[in-house]
């Protein structure tokens, strides 16, 4: 069968299902970790790792009540970052849940209303005034106005005819027409650009904050623990008692109450800005956000509005402010 006979007539349910196996649903993956392993990833980073180090070496030293003090707050430290992120995590499940997206389509010769997710590649969709593109489609009859600003960044609408690609997540600003559905998914140019986001990782700068402050003290300490070892050996101490002098110097070069410190602070700043509207993931975005010097955005639709408004009127030469506000009354009545 030709592709326009398949275009004109639509996939039958079938052809759908064997499809949707193929290629997968029309979403991007979820990447969010189980809870325990994401429970357990909080114990797995170079600042936990500071205080793991630390409660071995009082376990090491007999000092049994320091390393449940530190444990603690280690553990603490845990548990604030993991219970914020959860309820984070949480909003952001039932607002997609909410904004969950669905799609006319052309099935078995017959329209019906589906969820985007069941959408395939071949199918033939309808797009109307006021919807969601839904997937990357190619327009094969009608006209519409396409709003793109969300992936080209481009504030003003195109018009798109028939043989356009139009592309998921693009809003339709006016018209009507039918589309053949190209790609779904992560196959989408959205889903690429997803892609990339979810690949791109960076060091927080809560991270960088703690080692260079234990890499300061780790210098002054190491001097004074070099210092320490050449008078025991000139005094020919028991090493026992110079493998504790050198751990317990080793031990304060950890601050080991600063971590904790960084995730009430963050978490306290995480709390306040829900409270206006913003919604943190992560608690280290607090502080990132915080230490930023330029911060380099898409504006459109991003901290505007994305609607052209006219804001002022300038006259044309032999023109007068009087004869535009007399103009402006005229056009009114």
């Amino acid at each position: 069968m030709s592709a326009t006979v398949i275009a004109a007539q639509g996939l039958s349910s079938a052809d759908a299902r064997e499809l949707l196996s193929r290629y997968g649903p029309n979403s991007i993956a979820d990447v969010e970790m189980r809870p325990i392993r994401r429970l357990l990833g909080k114990f797995w980073a170079p600042v936990p790792w500071l205080l793991e180090a630390t409660v071995l070496l009082e376990v090491v030293l007999g000092k049994y009540i320091e390393a449940g003090v530190i444990l603690a707050l280690l553990i603490f430290n845990a548990a604030i970052g993991y219970f914020q992120e959860s309820r984070a995590q949480a909003t952001l499940a039932a607002l997609k849940s909410r904004l969950s997206l669905t799609a006319s389509v052309l099935r078995d010769q017959a329209w019906m209303t589906i969820p985007a997710a069941e959408l395939v590649p071949g199918d033939v969709v309808k797009l109307s005034l006021g919807g969601v593109v839904a997937a990357d489609v190619r327009i094969s009859d009608g006209d519409v106005l396409l709003d793109q600003s969300m992936l080209t960044g481009e504030s003003i609408p195109i018009d798109a005819g028939a043989g356009t690609q139009a592309y998921a997540g693009a809003l339709i600003r006016r018209g009507e027409a039918t589309a053949q559905v190209t790609a779904t998914g992560e196959k989408t140019k959205f889903g690429r650009t997803a892609d990339l986001i979810r690949g791109a990782h960076v060091v927080s700068s809560q991270q960088t904050a703690v080692f260079r402050v234990v890499r300061n003290l780790a210098v002054c300490n190491g001097s004074l623990i070099l210092c320490m070892l050449a008078y025991a050996y000139w005094a020919r101490m028991p090493s026992a008692e110079v493998l504790s002098l050198a751990l317990t110097a080793v031990l304060a070069s950890i601050p080991v109450a600063l971590p904790a410190t960084f995730t009430l602070a963050a978490a306290l700043g995480a709390r306040a800005l829900a409270k206006v509207g913003v919604l943190p993931t992560r608690l280290s975005a607090v502080d990132e956000a915080a230490s930023m010097d330029v911060l380099c955005a898409d504006k459109t639709g991003t901290l505007t509005l994305n609607q052209l408004e006219v804001t002022s009127i300038c006259p044309l030469d032999g023109l007068s402010d009087a004869h535009r506000t007399g103009h402006g009354r005229h056009r009114k009545l």
